[in-house]
Parts: C-alpha cells; sequence; structure tokens
C-alpha cells in the first residue's frame, strides 16, 4: 500500500486493485475503504506522517462490501474511536450474516478478474455502527450519501460539497484518461443507471475505486461521460 497526497487534507492509499483514501475536514478524520486485508498498518502510517494517532480515525465509510475495499476494516474497527458506515443493504454481507450477490462477468470481465482478484484474501465479517441511506447527510462531515446500487445492492458514492470531493466507489473508474463504468457489477443496466447519477455533482478532486483521480479541470470528464448518449462501457 503507497501513500499519494492529492491536497494536504486529503491522501490515497493505493493497493492493488484499488485503493483507499485518508480525508481530514471539519475537525474530523474520515477514511473511505479500508483497501486489502493487512493494509491497516499503511493506514496508521499515513495518520503518523500527519502527526496523528490511530485515535484521530473517527469515521470509516464503505462504498461497497468487495474485499479490496473492506479487507482491512476487521482491524481498523480494533482502533478506540472508528464508527462505520456503510449502506444497509451491503451491511450483513459487511457483517458476516449473509453472501455477496456475485458479479455477472462478461467475457473481457472474465479475463481481468482473473488477472485482479485471484490473489486477493476474502474480507473478514466486521462491524457496521451505522447503516445509511440514499441521500442522508453524515452529520459533522457534510458528507452526502448517494446510492449507486448495481455494482452492489448497496454501493454508494460519497460526496462531500465544501470539501470539494467526490469518492465514486466503484460504480465509475478511471482508465487512460477517461472515465468508465466500474467493472464487475451484480446488474450492469442498474449500474449504468447509477452511473448517471454523478452528473452535476460539483467537486475539485474525484477519487475512484479503481484508477487515477481528477483534479480541477479534469473533473469535467466525469460529467461529460455520465451525460453522454451511452455509457463509457468498454469492457460490456
Amino acid at each position: 500500500m503507497d501513500i499519494v497526497d492529492l491536497r494536504p487534507d486529503l491522501r490515497m492509499l493505493t493497493s492493488p486493485p484499488g485503493q483507499a483514501y485518508l480525508l481530514r475536514h471539519a475537525g474530523e478524520v474520515l477514511l473511505v475503504d479500508t483497501g486489502r486485508v493487512g493494509d491497516s498498518s499503511t493506514i496508521a502510517a499515513a495518520l503518523r506522517d500527519w502527526g496523528l494517532d490511530r485515535d484521530a480515525l473517527t469515521r470509516v465509510v464503505l462504498t461497497h462490501w468487495h474485499a479490496d475495499h473492506t479487507g482491512a476494516l476487521s482491524e481498523v474497527t480494533q482502533w478506540p474511536n472508528v464508527e462505520v458506515f456503510a449502506h444497509h443493504e451491503d451491511a450483513a454481507v459487511i457483517r458476516g450474516h449473509r453472501n455477496g450477490a456475485e458479479s455477472v462477468l462478461t467475457t473481457a470481465e472474465d479475463v481481468l478478474h482473473a488477472r485482479v482478484a485471484d490473489d486477493l484474501p476474502e474480507a473478514p465479517p466486521a462491524r457496521v455502527d451505522h447503516e445509511v441511506h440514499d441521500g442522508e447527510l453524515l452529520e459533522g462531515i457534510s458528507a452526502r450519501v448517494i446510492a449507486t446500487p448495481g455494482h452492489t445492492p448497496g454501493s454508494i458514492a460519497l460526496h462531500l460539497e465544501e470539501a470539494g470531493v467526490l469518492f465514486t466507489g466503484d460504480i465509475a473508474a478511471e482508465y487512460e484518461g477517461q472515465v468508465v463504468l466500474g467493472p464487475f457489477n451484480n446488474d450492469r443496466e442498474q449500474a449504468r443507471r447509477s452511473f448517471r447519477r454523478l452528473a452535476g455533482l460539483r467537486c475539485d478532486v474525484v477519487c475512484f475505486g479503481h484508477g487515477q483521480p481528477l483534479v480541477g479541470d479534469a473533473t469535467t470528464t466525469l460529467h461529460e461521460a455520465a451525460t453522454a448518449r451511452s455509457v463509457p462501457d468498454p469492457l460490456g
């Protein structure tokens, strides 16, 4: 897991095949997704580099239940002040109470999935403290929950308009400078409809679950993709 500074208050923690993010905002520290099993040590190192201890982390928001996003959650929930937020449709999967909906893969996705997911450890069950719903505003950090079902039933994006940041989760991805529909969806048509919900969300940085973030004027690429006649879907 590598640490990449996007702004003084925003860090991307890369852990192939995806990434997590740390944001300092409104006197709190927010972690969006947790990366793979074992990645809590890098999250703690990223906090220390900011001059913070593990007890500074107050919120973890999970964009969906997949193991590259929730792998280190059981480790992070051992820290003293962490509260965990996830959409109500995925919360039971994260807790280990039921299995998650399987992705329906295209032929092209079969090849990619074999390459990136074969060595990905399963995420241990972990607690979820708060089940969130579409449109909910997380008090204190002014983060708006945007339901984006289709990747998983409980996939979400998180929009912090005051902070100027949008976390898309896996409903969208950056690929070779373009914004496309994220791969490995359980309902592709629903995912395409959810992708369009990202149009018009004002931000200075777009943070994807997979691919390079968009910063500044490049954020218009997301709006253009989300309003295009056809949703960009190179693996569809």
